[in-house]
């Protein structure tokens, strides 16, 4: 009996050295962040922000970077209501062709009638733009 526990636990720290040493060989990628083909830095905020919510959920966003310019922001799909959402949008375009970091330091309203879809993107956008930054 004896015998058969200590099989059992080595066999186990045995599974457990193995599993880690093929976590450090490949460790997960951050699905927040990928870099396509041609250099564009694609950022992703669903899980960066997943505390973040608009006025009936959260506002993901997927920002796309070329050359250190922010060159499109777009809304993924979410739970705001479409015409408050739609003038929320409104304040995506002020980052539009600036760098991330002039964008991080850019200060920017909410909307007026979509304060909690405007400061969700706000927000979005922020942490979006400190994940591009990081390496």
């Amino acid at each position: 009996m004896r015998k058969i526990v200590v099989l059992e636990i080595a066999f186990l720290a045995l599974v457990l050295c193995a599993g880690w040493i093929a976590y450090a060989q490949n460790p997960q990628k951050d699905p927040s962040k990928t870099i396509q083909g041609n250099g564009t830095i694609l950022i992703n905020t669903t899980t960066l922000c997943e505390d973040v919510e608009g006025f009936m959920g959260p506002t993901p966003l997927e920002i796309r970077i070329r050359k250190d310019t922010i060159i499109n922001i777009n809304p993924l799909p979410n739970e705001e209501s479409p015409g408050y959402f739609y003038d929320a949008t409104a304040v995506l375009k002020k980052w539009i062709g600036l760098t991330p970091a002039e964008g991080l330091k850019l200060e920017v309203d909410a909307v007026s009638g979509a304060t909690f879809s405007s400061k969700a993107l706000i927000k979005n956008v922020r942490a979006g733009l400190q994940r591009a930054m990081r390496d």
